[in-house]
């Protein structure tokens, strides 16, 4: 009880205190009577200097900086929640580009043009798109030359090497190039359309629900068309 007296006071009765709900973090009250306990029980041989005292000041004002900046971050990310979620709902029946892995699997209607794109990570020389059919035969290939690193797009006709028209039906795409003096494949990217768009509440993000069976996020969009 000595020991309890020197911080509380004389007074101090544990009989007198009511048993509430624990707080989970010290309030700035509770921090000051905390640093005055400390600074009355110091040991007199090392007394707290003033470069730990200030700096024990210093890291309560960062305490506090933060929450007031954690609180102020919540209300920033839930109105851009918001945002997007109204954003979203305006996307339907329109098209993402998305990635792809190494291979387009693209259906060829006879009529409409076959669009997608490609990705460069570095300079690439004699980059090409190749356009296969079912049983793995290159049907044709469009020349795109030396490209930078970045993002291309691309639109197959539907015709063959001899310019003719191929059949409807599906054809698988492949774009490479040479990089540093070795031929690579390159990442290749999808237009897909937007059939209904949905809210994920848990991880504040808006989900885009593809007519390939996809799901994606906003991050996941290199393109709207």
């Amino acid at each position: 009880m000595e020991a309890l007296d020197q911080v509380f006071g004389s007074s101090y009765n544990p009989g007198d205190q009511s048993v509430g709900k624990p707080k989970n973090e010290l309030g700035q009250d509770d921090f000051f009577r905390l640093m005055v306990a400390q600074l009355n029980n110091q040991d007199p041989t090392k007394p707290l200097d003033n470069a730990e005292f200030l700096g024990q000041l210093a890291q309560f004002s960062t305490v506090n900086g933060i929450e007031d900046m954690n609180e102020s971050f919540s209300g920033l990310v839930n109105n851009l929640f918001t945002s997007q979620a109204m954003m979203a709902a305006q996307l339907i029946d329109r098209e993402v580009l998305i990635d792809a892995g190494f291979a387009l699997n693209s259906f060829f209607d006879g009529e409409n043009p076959v669009s997608g794109g490609f990705i460069a990570d570095d300079a690439t020389t004699s980059t090409r798109v190749n356009i296969y059919d079912g049983s793995g035969e290159l049907v044709n290939s469009i020349d795109m030359g030396t490209v930078e690193a970045g993002s291309y797009q691309f639109a197959w006709n539907g015709t063959g090497k001899d310019g003719n028209a191929v059949e409807q039906g599906r054809y698988t795409i492949v774009a490479e190039g040479n990089i540093g003096g070795q031929l690579n494949t390159l990442v290749m990217q999808q237009y897909n359309k937007i059939n209904s768009v949905s809210v994920d509440r848990q991880n504040t993000s808006v989900l885009l629900h593809l007519d390939n069976g996809e799901d994606v996020t906003f991050s996941q969009v290199s393109e709207f068309r």
